[in-house]
């Protein structure tokens, strides 16, 4: 099976490395009853990566760069 387009790129990567060690700070942070803060931290964290996913399926280069 082919991969998909973001799963290529470095960025793309290194999002998902920052947004392993963003969970590990949520867990702390719910850990200290700090409830909201992790979930936004969580929603935060995921949202770098999937934003470029997004932009993979952008139809031109130049559209997809914007991303």
């Amino acid at each position: 099976m082919d991969d998909f387009r973001f799963e290529q790129l470095d960025i793309w990567k290194e999002a998902i490395e920052v947004s392993d060690i963003m969970f590990d700070y949520a867990e702390i942070a719910d850990n200290k009853r700090l409830y909201k803060f992790s979930e936004q931290l969580r929603a935060a964290a995921l949202s770098i990566s999937n934003n470029i996913a997004e932009g993979s399926g952008s139809f031109s280069d130049k559209e997809f760069a914007s991303f």
